[in-house]
């Protein structure tokens, strides 16, 4: 049963017996190619005899470089996923770029925010009295907004570059390897608005917002929207993508670079559309404070390159062989690596394991160890 699923196991009925790992059997796999050199589009047939209980192969060139797998980075090498995300594994899609702030992180309002109304500052606290659980007590910028006029709050997000910017959709990001290739033009500031409310209240009130951004000198037109709102910590989410279409239309052709990345977003209060004619400034308008945990820009898994995957061998039977053929498109030299797998199995004994055992089957319980060959292809 493990040799065709090795992660699978299927139990009925109910398990009376204990277990122990039982030692490895490791048998050697052969790993041959029928062409070490090769013209480029040429097929090279790699073959595989029996033994593992599982085989993959990856044959080095783009997207399928085994040094860059997980089963490498963090298998073998046992690195973080912070450590993955940033100095080590650091596999960024280029040009791309985005923006985070965590206000908790951070002990006063950063040097790119600024807002035209009354000074920001940094609250510790909760949003409000009637929060007994003591949910929302963290730190946030505070913003007050005095009256219904339109007020405007600035931030400079480290010249994120958006997938919109570059033209980028879901087929752009497939080709490249992110992480997540739904493109994310999202700006996220996750925002109470406190003032109003009361621990009885059951509706929000609508908000008129405004959004812009600033790339490479030039502004972009301005975007309106109307939000429901309440003292609950909520994320705006602004979808930049009609804002940032239009940016590239008319500065583009002007010779604006977007991978010089957003210079500033702006975030309008109160906005007043100068197109609609029943908006006078102050018929979906907002006086109080508001409060701010977050900012985000994009997302980060649109960034990151997602692991380098092997390609998976049918199970070889005993005293057989399975083959892989493949086409190298592009010149170099590659490492072709084949990834043997041996799965443990298990001794029954005692009565142990009377209930709920099939439940708790993990893959952990198993030993598990891998065999490594390589064959070096040149593509001429």
């Amino acid at each position: 049963m493990f040799k065709n699923n090795i992660f699978s196991v299927v139990v009925s009925g109910v398990l009376f017996t204990s277990c122990l790992k039982e030692k490895l059997e490791i048998k050697d796999v052969n790993f041959t190619s029928s062409k070490t050199t090769v013209a480029v589009n040429e097929e090279v047939t790699f073959t595989f005899t029996d033994g593992a209980d599982a085989l993959s192969i990856y044959t080095g060139d783009a997207r399928k470089d085994f040094e860059k797998s997980r089963i490498n980075l963090v298998e073998q090498k046992g690195y973080t996923e912070e450590q993955l995300k940033t100095n080590v594994y650091a596999l960024r899609i280029p040009d791309l770029k985005e923006y985070l702030l965590y206000i908790p992180k951070v002990n006063e309002v950063p040097a790119g925010y600024t807002f035209s109304g009354p000074p920001m500052e940094i609250y510790n606290g909760k949003l409000v009295p009637w929060d007994y659980s003591n949910a929302t007590n963290s730190r946030y910028i505070n913003m007050k907004i005095p009256n219904g006029n339109p007020y405007t709050l600035t931030i400079k997000p480290g010249n994120a570059v958006l997938p919109q910017m570059l033209n980028y959709v879901n087929t752009n990001l497939t080709s490249l390897g992110a992480l997540n290739t739904t493109p994310n033009n999202t700006f996220s500031p996750y925002c109470s608005f406190p003032d109003g409310f009361t621990s009885t209240s059951t509706t929000g009130i609508g908000i008129k917002f405004g959004v812009q951004v600033v790339i490479d000198g030039a502004a972009s037109p301005i975007s309106y929207t109307t939000i429901t709102v309440r003292e609950l910590l909520d994320n705006l989410a602004f979808n930049l993508q009609t804002v940032l279409t239009a940016w590239r239309t008319t500065n583009i052709p002007l010779g604006k670079d977007p991978k010089k990345g957003i210079d500033e977003v702006r975030l309008i209060f109160n906005a007043d559309d100068p197109i609609a004619t029943d908006d006078d400034g102050d018929l979906l308008s907002y006086t109080g404070n508001v409060y701010m945990q977050e900012v985000r820009l994009g997302d980060a898994a649109n960034v990151i390159q997602s692991f380098n995957e092997g390609v998976k061998i049918p199970f070889v039977y005993s005293n057989n062989t399975q083959t892989y053929k493949y086409k190298y498109s592009v010149p170099g030299v590659y490492k072709a690596v084949m990834v043997a797998t041996y799965v443990g199995r298990k001794k029954y004994s005692g009565n142990g394991y009377i209930t709920g055992r099939p439940d708790e089957i993990l893959a952990s319980e198993y030993d598990l160890e891998r065999r490594f060959k390589t064959i070096e292809i040149t593509v001429k």
